[in-house]
């Protein structure tokens, strides 16, 4: 899919997608959208080679999920530019409502959980985020952070800027299914730790992104 990129002549930039850490929902396959827990006590052997990997790279601008499992992966991996991330609320899981913290064997039997497993954008977890908000909130950081010509992506030489987002799995999933032509929500396979990273071409109004292997 082609994005809007702004004006401007040919620009290029990398955008790293970062899966926060394993946290107990997680191991125990329980739906976690905004319930806000922390990552498991060996968060820090688990994310040891990422933060290797991350260790050798310098981001032009890095973003991170306010909840709290993003922002530890964030001290984990990145302790030493940190600092200069700026915590985002739209870049949080969707809200599962009433079923945060239940398992597929729980909700199994729901006809309105079948309804949503079927057709998520049609259907509403009870008290929870409608996919059309979702999908509003990423799409709105997403021209704001990644596709827009801000100052501090903005380089006259071959140098390609970078920008890191740490965030949730249903996050990752969305934005490269809208920078990747042709890439469906459900063709990412992203496990927790684990690193994306997609280039965009731009020129003149339209953004082409293809996927690279990290780092």
């Amino acid at each position: 899919m082609e994005v809007e990129a702004g004006h401007g002549d040919m620009q290029s930039r990398e955008i790293i997608l970062i899966r926060h850490g394993t946290t107990a929902w997680n191991l125990e396959k329980r739906y976690l959208g905004h319930t806000d827990i922390g990552l498991l006590p060996e968060a820090e052997q688990e994310l040891s080679s990422l933060r290797e990997q991350f260790s050798n790279i310098t981001c032009d601008a890095l973003y991170c999920s306010d909840l709290l499992r993003c922002q530890q992966t964030l001290t984990h991996i990145a302790p030493s530019q940190a600092g200069q991330a700026k915590l985002d609320p739209r870049l949080r899981e969707i809200d599962f409502g009433q079923w945060e913290g239940l398992t597929y064997d729980q909700l199994k039997d729901n006809p309105q959980y079948r309804d949503w497993i079927d057709a998520p954008q049609e259907v509403t977890p009870p008290d929870g985020e409608p996919w059309t908000a979702f999908a509003t909130r990423i799409d709105s950081f997403m021209e704001e952070s990644l596709m827009s010509f801000l100052p501090i992506l903005h380089s006259p030489s071959m140098y390609v800027p970078k920008v890191a987002v740490i965030t949730h799995g249903g996050v990752i999933r969305y934005i490269v299914s809208r920078l990747i032509r042709n890439q469906g929500f459900w063709d990412t396979q992203v496990i927790p730790g684990q690193a994306i990273k997609i280039r965009l071409d731009g020129e003149g109004d339209s953004w082409v992104g293809s996927r690279l292997t990290f780092p």
